[in-house]
């Protein structure tokens, strides 16, 4: 198709422009072939396949557009579904006793607090510390040896002089020929309530939160 130069200003006054960051949508499109059909030179008229082949391109665009809108739409009604779900999951734990991964642990005003963990391998000698907001060790206290699978410990049993308050802390553990065993620690308590944020549904746990996708374990209690 021949296009004079002032068709091609007809052209620019009449189709649509678009920024350097913007999409060209199926209306936009259609503006333009229009605008192109519209202003084409007489003497060389666009010629029927050109013209089929614009109009196949349009229909595509189109296509692809309502399925770009139905795919933002079921992603949309996913997320409502998920959150839902996940909402309904953590109003239930209410009440119940949760391990989640972690590692932080309460001491109450009458000193009562308890940590478990997991012992891997075949288990070995184990030892407990304590640490405080700042990272301080405050207390420390040797477990024995410790066979593989879940443990849980008094801390009042092991440090009776540890201060109310909210701690983390981490437990080492070494085999007979004094290589180190794999421990995954966990903060547990019971579920008193839900609180919503960015990142979904949070179980207030004594005085921590934790999200729902960090529980790994759920109990009638502790």
């Amino acid at each position: 198709m021949m296009v004079t130069e002032a068709t091609a200003s007809q052209m620019q006054r009449t189709a649509p422009v678009a920024g350097p960051n913007s999409v060209l949508g199926k209306d936009e499109f259609l503006q333009l072939l229009v605008a192109q059909l519209r202003h084409q030179d007489p003497l060389s008229p666009m010629e029927g396949a050109e013209f089929a082949a614009q109009l196949a391109q349009f229909s595509s665009v189109e296509q692809l557009i309502n399925l770009n809108d139905r795919l933002a739409l079921v992603a949309a009604l996913d997320e409502a579904v998920l959150h839902a779900v996940n909402t309904n999951a953590a109003l239930g734990l209410i009440g119940r006793g949760v391990h989640a991964f972690g590692n932080e642990v309460a001491v109450s005003d009458t000193g009562e607090g308890s940590v478990t963990f997991m012992v891997g391998g075949q288990g070995g000698q184990a030892t407990l510390r304590l640490f405080d907001s700042a990272g301080r060790e405050v207390a420390r206290a040797d477990l024995g040896t410790l066979s593989a699978g879940r443990q849980r410990v008094d801390l009042s049993q092991v440090a009776s002089d540890i201060a109310p308050g909210t701690y983390t802390y981490r437990v080492d553990v070494v085999d007979a020929e004094g290589n180190a065993v794999e421990v995954t620690t966990y903060t547990s308590g019971i579920v008193k309530g839900v609180r919503h944020g960015n990142a979904g549904p949070t179980l207030v746990v004594g005085p921590f939160e934790i999200p729902l996708g960090r529980v790994a374990e759920v109990e009638t209690s502790l």
